[in-house]
């Protein structure tokens, strides 16, 4: 911000000596508007899904932008993971693929903030850590076996 802010001062000061004092205004309305954007990306930057599977339940835990925590616990037995829709959709349809854990009628959406191109990876790991936690709950084991997955944005 202060390269652009020096670029859009030196901008402005030309103009203002050719007499065109006015684009400053412009300049300063532009900068604003960087700023505003910047501000918004970083805000968008903190939300996160924390994963975690034990041989009992799966622990989804999302922090939202404003700091906010909403934790979700499935049992691992009977954790479904759904990709919809199943197709990858073309690159220019409004509609993307979506990750949901489902569980006793109740299901969670995980990385919606994610890439298109992510979401896959995803499901597919999420599969794979909740497999091991299944795997685990076979041999009575309590320790974190399905280990834990971090969705940062």
């Amino acid at each position: 911000m202060i390269a652009l802010g020096s670029l859009a001062f030196c901008i402005g000061l030309g103009f203002f000596l050719m007499g065109a004092w006015p684009v400053i205004g412009f300049l300063g309305l532009e900068l604003l508007v960087v700023w505003f954007a910047f501000r918004m990306n970083y805000r968008a930057a903190r939300r996160r899904q924390h994963l975690t599977a034990t041989s009992r339940q799966l622990t989804i835990e999302t922090v939202s932008p404003a700091g906010d925590s909403e934790t979700t616990e499935v049992p691992t037995a009977w954790a479904q993971v759904e990709l919809t829709p199943r197709d990858e959709p073309e690159m220019r349809a409004r509609e993307r693929q979506k990750v949901i854990v489902r569980s006793h009628g109740r299901a969670t959406e995980i990385g919606s903030f994610l890439h298109p191109a992510e979401t896959p990876k995803l499901a597919r790991e999420v599969k794979r850590m909740i497999g091991r936690a299944r795997e685990a709950a076979l041999t009575d084991e309590e320790t974190p076996a399905g280990g834990q997955l971090d969705a940062p944005r």
